[in-house]
């Protein structure tokens, strides 16, 4: 779906647990292709990650992906 200007009005974000600080970041278009990043990401930072809700104020979370233990 898309705002008259061209502007998307749904899709997903992921963002550092508890970060409130501003960053420049994708805007996924699927539950499931954020919700990958986010897992990568949280894996590879070792720290929590969120999908929010893009285009939204307050941000809804949808997630919190944990970092997976290393083997």
């Amino acid at each position: 779906m898309r705002h008259g200007g061209g502007i998307p009005v749904n899709g997903y974000i992921i963002w550092p647990k508890g970060d409130m600080r501003l960053h420049t970041c994708r805007v996924y278009k699927t539950l499931q292709e954020a919700s990958d990043a986010a897992q990568e990401r949280a894996d590879f930072h070792h720290r929590p990650y969120e999908v929010r809700a893009a285009y939204e104020t307050p941000q809804r979370i949808i997630k919190t992906f944990e970092p997976r233990k290393s083997k």
